[in-house]
């Protein structure tokens, strides 16, 4: 049997009601909580993504409480 390597597995970004963002491949069932954000893609593309929306680390709740 021979396993993809990184390049070929598609991945897909989520965000849960936090704000916080995590991945999953794109072939798992997304997971009770967590909403998909933009199309599968490739692993560096995704992390990519993260890096571009994640921009405050403190979960949504803290950023209210203190907004």
């Amino acid at each position: 049997m021979t396993l993809p390597n990184d390049t070929q597995i598609l991945w897909r970004v989520l965000r849960n009601h936090e704000g916080r963002y995590s991945m999953v491949r794109a072939t798992h069932p997304v997971p009770a909580g967590w909403t998909p954000v933009g199309d599968a893609a490739l692993r560096s593309e995704c992390l990519d993504r993260i890096s571009a929306l994640w921009t405050d680390m403190r979960p949504l709740s803290v950023q209210e409480a203190l907004a």
